[in-house]
Order: C-alpha cells, then sequence, then structure tokens
C-alpha cells in the first residue's frame, strides 16, 4: 500500500524495482506435478496458452470455446477441446495509460501511480519466467513502443520510462489530440503477433468503438486482460454545490445540486463501465476493475486467481 504523499503523486524507479518482491501474489500453491525444470514449486495464476498443440480431450467448464475441435466433436456426439502446451517464448505485452486524466485520485494514490506498480510487479514476475517483456507507453506528449525483450537492462530501461511519465508534468489538455486510446490500442493490435499475454491499463475515458475494433481483434489470438483503474469520486457525484472545472482553455461550474446533474454526472460513469465489462464478457477478456482506494496488489491478483479456477 502507498502511504506518503510523494509516493502516491509520482512512482520511482526504485519502487518499481522493489515491486520484484511482490510477484509472490501472482502465485498459487501447487496442484500438479509438472515435468519443466524451471516451473519452480508454484504454479502462475495465468493460463498458458502457447501455440504448441499437446492433445484433444473432452470440453470441461471454463474451457475456452474458442479451442473446440469441431471435427472430432461431430465425429464423436461429445464437445472436445483442444490443448496447448504453455508457449515457451511467449511475449507479454503492456498498453500503459499516462496521459492527463491518469493523474488523478482522491485517495492513496494516482491512477497513474497504481498502474505502474501493477505493470511492474506482472513485468517482474514474467521476466523471472523467461518470457519476453514489451509494450507500448502512452502520454498526452508520445506514444512509446518498446519491443518485447528477456533481457534484464531492457526490463530496467522500460521501467525507467514508466516512472519518467509519471514524473511529467501534463496539461490538463492533451498536447497532440492524435494520441488517444484508440491510436494505441490500433499500434498493439499491429505489433502484438498471437500467442501472446496482453494486459491493457487505463481509466478509459476516451474508450470508443474502434478501441474496442482494435481490442477484440487483438483478443481472437491472445489472452487480453482489460484493468480498469478509477477514483470513487469519478462514480459518486461530489456533495450538492457549485464546482468550477476546467479543461486548461474554459472554465465552467457544475452544480450538483440539481438532481438531473447528479443523475447525469454518475450515469456517464456507470455507462462506460458497464461498456467496459460487456465488452469483456462478449470476446471472453479478462475485466478488473480497481478503485484507488484498494489495496490494489491483491485486488489485481486476487481477481486473477478467480479467473483460473472459472
Amino acid at each position: 500500500m502507498i502511504t506518503t504523499s510523494d509516493k502516491a503523486v509520482f512512482a520511482s524507479l526504485e519502487s518499481l524495482i522493489q515491486d520484484q518482491y511482490q510477484t509472490y501474489r501472482l502465485t498459487a500453491f501447487p496442484d500438479r506435478k509438472t515435468s519443466r525444470v524451471n516451473n519452480g514449486n508454484y504454479r502462475s495464476i495465468f493460463k498458458g496458452r502457447g501455440m504448441d498443440f499437446d492433445e484433444v480431450r473432452e470440453y470441461q467448464q471454463g474451457d475456452d470455446v474458442r479451442l473446440v475441435d469441431w471435427r472430432i466433436t461431430a465425429r464423436h456426439g461429445k464437445t472436445y477441446t483442444k490443448v496447448f502446451k504453455e508457449e515457451r517464448d511467449r511475449q507479454v505485452w503492456f498498453l500503459l495509460d499516462f496521459r492527463h486524466s491518469m493523474h488523478f485520485a482522491t485517495r492513496q494514490a494516482f491512477k497513474s501511480v497504481i498502474v505502474a506498480h501493477l505493470a511492474a510487479m506482472t513485468a517482474w514476475f514474467f521476466q523471472e519466467k523467461g518470457d519476453k517483456i514489451g509494450g507500448i507507453l502512452l502520454s498526452d506528449k508520445i506514444m512509446k513502443l518498446y519491443k518485447p525483450s528477456r533481457l534484464y537492462r531492457n526490463l530496467i530501461q522500460f521501467l525507467s520510462n514508466i516512472s519518467q511519465m509519471t514524473h511529467s508534468e501534463h496539461s490538463l489538455k492533451p498536447i497532440q489530440e492524435e494520441i488517444t486510446l484508440s491510436t494505441a490500442c490500433w499500434k498493439l493490435r499491429r505489433s502484438c503477433r498471437n500467442g501472446n499475454l496482453v494486459f491493457v491499463m487505463s481509466d478509459y475515458s476516451d474508450i470508443n468503438e474502434d478501441a474496442f475494433k482494435s481490442l477484440a481483434s487483438l483478443a481472437k489470438g491472445n489472452e487480453v486482460i482489460l484493468i480498469n483503474v478509477f477514483d470513487e469520486l469519478e462514480g459518486r457525484c461530489p456533495i450538492p454545490n457549485i464546482y468550477p472545472i476546467t479543461n486548461g482553455e474554459k472554465m465552467v461550474a457544475l452544480d450538483t445540486r440539481h438532481f438531473a446533474v447528479q443523475k447525469a454526472y454518475m450515469n456517464y460513469f456507470e455507462k462506460r463501465h458497464l461498456s467496459l465489462k460487456e465488452f469483456a464478457s462478449t470476446y471472453h477478456i479478462h475485466y478488473v476493475p480497481i478503485s484507488t482506494g484498494m489495496d490494489f496488489y491483491d485486488t489485481f491478483a486476487q481477481s486473477l486467481r478467480r479467473r483460473r479456477r472459472k
């Protein structure tokens, strides 16, 4: 948990390096023997889905319907699914949002800081397993692509750039209008081949149909996990009063004394939350909502653990 004011606003490189000691949260107790030498004593809470075919077995509740072997299913009159060995050279991709809306919170830490720490913990976990780490970092000024690598020095550079983005100055209005989540999702789809694990961490403030299309296409060949980091104030209207708000250029008054305003305020957040949840359900994507007031390490890990048991 983050407590001091500086750590709540910025994520230092040192703190992101220390997140390697949080990786134990992303393991579960072993439930079967393994023939792989480097698997360790615990199993990952991430499901392996590589490109090496292993066997066909009867469909079990929770299996990915996209892996159903329809030819054998038709022959035997029972549903069979394909099983794949865990990809030995899997790439783990991150799309991390550090734009202006992420630099906000009323509790614990900025959304940008929470994203930084969750990404660091997860990246360390997979780096220890020998997977390649890469991704896209998104700010108001730049969108930078990092090609996947398993080298330690490249991971440190990746974390260093994440730290810098939490420290950078951010205007209320984006400097580059074309730097949108939709553009980043499209670039991620173009850069990421099939058979990989993809984490998208954002508040999805500008999610739209184009972004959904790119994510849906990405999910057809990859395991995609959406992490939605939000603050409680975004979904709960402030107490009745008149609040001055600005986009950096214009200032207007938000009058929450009227019930219609309160309802519209809360509906805006709820509509976005529901659209993400429904989209994720439709395309077999795991959706993880995380409030800034939560113990975000445990909330993230517990959600993924429940996902594995499904």
